[in-house]
């Protein structure tokens, strides 16, 4: 299970996956961390994969964001905005407090995980994407190293991946007697987490080597929305540089998220996904074939927002809000057919493969965050 940039739209998606699996499995007190073998994320969404992961029910992941996101994303005095637009502080004891064992903080390497989990960060000492997970088998997990990762607290990461330019302070992490300093998740290729959590799970490099096949794998990518990052002004003449800064990052991370989910649907077997652009489609298989040789099966649910969609659940009065996904007002309406939904997610669906053991791939984008499963 993969996640990206967290809202009420995910929120409503991952609900209704709990509520289908408590009814096809008749256990009321099901979590997603009992059907998922793989949970993981970038940004807020390493928060949700963390939560999940760690036994959360969809009903307390929406209340720890809708409690505690006051406290995180209250207004800075503009004194201390000049260096960064929130309070880190806050958000570090909230992981801390939330992610502890016997009132220390929890490591990666801690059985509270339930699944393995996932999540990414960009090492800005080195100027290296960091993929990090608690798998045992991981290069660098390994016991005999003096900065063996599943000795980092748990916290830290999730903050790590969190270090939103300009919005929060860098995270700096101690490991292996050295000081390393950490941005961002969204800020590398990964901010959409999916295809390399896929690559994470199956490649020799990374220690897994999990089995893939339409019949073995399944993802199931669920995105808070897409708004498109475009010029608002008419003409090249008017634009200027604070135009070019707060368009070139944006735009380059809605692209990466992009090219990560066309990665998805030609590797994998499309089986839903809105229009990736009018050239490409959604590149939904309309006939199976033994021959395509696709990696696993996917469906992608993100909705594309309209301006309208925007200005009504985004309100420029709440941009810390609007920053966490979180509509204010109305209620989001999910826009995705349950029909489609329940084939994709069901074992019983007729999209899916009689297999003893499929594996079941779920990607939520949270600020961006994906979960992979293996049941």
């Amino acid at each position: 299970m993969a996640a990206a940039p967290g809202g009420v739209f995910s929120i409503q998606i991952l609900a209704r996956m709990e509520a289908l699996l408590r009814q096809k499995y008749g256990r009321p007190d099901l979590v997603l961390a009992d059907h998922f073998d793989f949970i993981g994320g970038t940004s807020t969404g390493a928060i949700i994969a963390a939560l999940l992961s760690w036994g959360a029910s969809v009903e307390v992941l929406e209340k720890f964001y809708l409690d505690q996101s006051h406290k995180v994303f209250g207004r800075k005095t503009w004194l201390k905005r000049f260096r960064f637009k929130f309070h880190a502080k806050e958000l570090n004891q909230l992981l801390r407090d939330y992610f502890s064992e016997e009132g220390r903080p929890a490591l990666l390497g801690t059985r509270r995980l339930r699944t393995l989990y996932l999540c990414v960060m960009r090492n800005a000492s080195t100027g290296a994407p960091w993929i990090i997970t608690n798998s045992p088998h991981a290069k660098y997990n390994q016991a005999h190293l003096a900065d063996n990762n599943l000795n980092i607290p748990l916290y830290q990461l999730i903050r790590a991946s969190t270090a939103a330019p300009v919005f929060f302070q860098p995270e700096e992490i101690e490991a292996g007697g050295q000081n390393w300093m950490f941005l961002d998740g969204a800020i590398t290729p990964y901010n959409n987490p999916a295809f390399i959590m896929y690559l994470t799970a199956t490649q020799s490099c990374f220690g897994n080597n999990w089995e893939d096949g339409v019949d073995q794998m399944r993802i199931v990518s669920v995105g808070t929305g897409r708004k498109r990052v475009r010029f608002s002004k008419l003409h090249a003449a008017q634009i200027n540089v604070g135009d070019q800064l707060s368009h070139a990052l944006l735009a380059l991370i809605d692209s990466n998220n992009q090219h990560q989910d066309l990665l998805c649907r030609t590797f994998g077997r499309c089986q839903w996904g809105e229009s990736i652009d009018t050239e490409v489609g959604d590149l939904i298989a309309k006939e199976f074939s033994e021959s395509d040789h696709r990696r696993f099966l996917y469906s992608r649910y993100n909705h594309n927002l309209t301006a309208d969609e925007m200005k009504e659940k985004f309100p420029t009065s709440f941009p810390w809000i609007a920053w966490m996904g979180f509509p204010f007002g109305k209620n989001w309406a999910v826009r995705l057919p349950n029909r489609a939904f329940k084939s994709s997610i069901s074992p019983d669906g007729a999209a899916l493969p009689a297999s003893p053991r499929s594996a079941f791939i779920l990607s939520l984008s949270l600020k961006n965050c994906w979960v992979f499963s293996w049941p």
